[in-house]
């Protein structure tokens, strides 16, 4: 890791956290005194606001709506030139329970923000913090009603993710919202300019270009930044409060080395799968930390960018399976995408060797009977799957001894995995990983796609309270900061639990912060 201090203690948010990064030159870019202390007599302030947001991504704006709602001069400052992030390139889903757009569009008609909570809270696997994961289930469905009611947002749909074996089905529902132009990849924008429209209409002001370098405390409180603008800096001061909204580590290798084992294999293992915007590179983590701010650790948003393999539960996943070096399954292939991500990080991590996604041509031909029959779609239908081959982004072969040679995994043991498989799928034997979709005899010929990790960045970030207040690593409030989004950790875990929790934490979240520092 660079420094002495063990994994296990720095992912638990030891006090030696700060000193580690700084130790491995993690905290060099925030210029200044690393949280320039002194009395106010001898900061001189170039600008004064009430509010001082760093960043202009979902959950920037929705922050800056919140405190110009409670009646605080606010600003926001984002370090590219134009205002989204990687906000932008999401679809803008958000995932609330009970709300009367899930009643118009699902057939859940008594899902209740109880449910939803305990759905994420097994999902987190005991890392999560209880109070925010409710408060956020429970604040889900105002965000939806405000995002109609005060930002013109128009919801249209609602869907659901796909399931992770060991949760109750009793839990699960259609949550995932979705707003009139929305859901494709890059239509989150629609959401960040519906907001920053509302919040400049309050009087939010916005200076992109502009990044935030510094935290300055004075009299033991965060009490404004340092900016640089145009190649010059400037200290701004913040009455009631700084808002960390920078989103998470994802651009930043050596952070994420640190902080996030699985980000980090994402970005030397695959380089250029990482699909966050360039400016998320930790800084709002990184300027909290120096401050004595706790770390809480989490996993990452991977899937499958070829397949789509179980983004959601419209569509069908194809008959495939997936193996390691043993030529052994190891995951449920239609668990929810992270779930299955996660896995294959795992393994390949243990094996120091990839993994694939096995499958016939029942899996890959636009002409397969089960394609025709159950609407389930595939990535290399028709021409699509010889081009492949053509490539060499699909291995074929005529058996899986054949295919075991081509791809490096033992060919003893997918041959028992393929007859496992054949005969469970024929004979309609419970699947031994908990998969419901998809199972079906594979027929020859075989294919082979090396599975590859499309990031949308990591999880996990400042240590924070119900009011979104940055906690020490003794768990006391750094005041006059705070954390939101996913430059705030503990809300979401191990794993991203399905499509529209993050945006929609954006908006929570921020508008938390916002409103407590508004009240400030």
């Amino acid at each position: 890791m660079g420094s002495n201090l063990s994994r296990r203690e720095f992912l638990k948010g030891s006090a030696a956290g700060a000193a580690a990064l700084a130790a491995a030159g993690l905290l060099s870019s925030c210029t200044s005194n690393g949280g320039e202390q002194g009395k106010p007599e001898n900061v001189k302030w170039d600008r004064e606001y009430d509010v001082v947001v760093a960043g202009a991504g979902g959950t920037g704006v929705c922050a800056a709506a919140a405190a110009c709602e409670g009646g605080a001069k606010t600003i926001i400052f984002e370090k590219a030139g134009i205002v989204g992030g990687t906000t932008n390139l999401s679809g803008g889903v958000m995932q609330a329970a009970g709300t009367d757009v899930q009643k118009a569009h699902s057939k859940f008609q008594d899902d209740t923000p109880e449910k939803h909570a305990a759905e994420w809270l097994a999902e987190g696997e005991g890392m999560l913090d209880e109070d925010l994961v409710k408060d956020l289930a429970n604040g889900a469905p105002d965000c939806i009603k405000w995002l109609a009611d005060s930002c013109g947002i128009e919801w249209v749909n609602v869907y659901g993710h796909c399931h992770v074996p060991y949760v109750d089905d009793s839990l699960m529902a259609d949550r995932i919202h979705v707003y009139k132009d929305g859901g494709a990849s890059g239509s989150g924008g629609i959401y960040v300019q519906a907001v920053l429209k509302y919040a400049q209409g309050k009087g939010a002001e916005l200076e992109t270009e502009t990044e935030v370098t510094d935290l300055i405390m004075v009299d033991g409180r965060v009490a404004g930044v340092e900016i640089t603008q145009k190649g010059q800096t400037y200290k701004v001061k913040a009455n009631k409060g700084v808002i960390l909204a920078t989103a998470g580590i994802d651009n930043n290798i050596q952070m994420a080395k640190e902080l996030n084992p699985q980000q980090y294999w994402v970005n030397t293992a695959y380089p250029g799968t990482c699909l966050c915007v360039k400016t998320d590179t930790g800084d709002g983590i990184r300027m909290g930390m120096k401050l004595g701010a706790a770390f809480v650790t989490g996993g990452t948003i991977d899937f499958c960018g070829k397949t789509g393999a179980a983004t959601d539960n419209r569509t069908p996943i194809f008959p495939e399976f997936i193996v390691n070096k043993a030529g052994a399954r190891f995951v449920c292939e239609d668990a929810t995408y992270a779930f299955h991500y996660r896995a294959i990080f795992q393994q390949e991590m243990a094996t120091g060797s990839p993994t694939y996604m096995i499958f016939g041509s029942n899996g890959g031909s636009v002409d397969a009977k089960v394609n025709s029959t159950d609407g389930t779609s595939y990535a290399w239908a028709g021409d699509a799957l010889q081009a492949a081959v053509d490539s060499g982004e699909l291995v074929k072969a005529d058996t899986m001894e054949e295919l075991a040679a081509k791809i490096g995994v033992d060919p003893r043991g997918l041959s028992r995995t393929f007859a496992a498989w054949q005969e469970d799928t024929e004979n309609g034997n419970p699947d031994p990983f908990g998969r419901i979709e998809g199972l079906a005899p594979l027929t020859a010929p075989f294919y082979a796609y090396r599975n590859t990790p499309f990031n949308l960045g990591a999880l996990g970030g400042l240590k924070i309270n119900r009011k979104c207040e940055v906690l020490t690593v003794e768990g006391e409030v750094i005041p006059g900061l705070y954390a939101a989004g996913l430059n705030a950790g503990g809300w979401v875990g191990p794993y991203y639990p399905g499509s529209g929790t993050a945006v929609m934490g954006t908006c929570y979240f921020g508008r938390v912060a916002g409103a407590a520092a508004a009240a400030n």
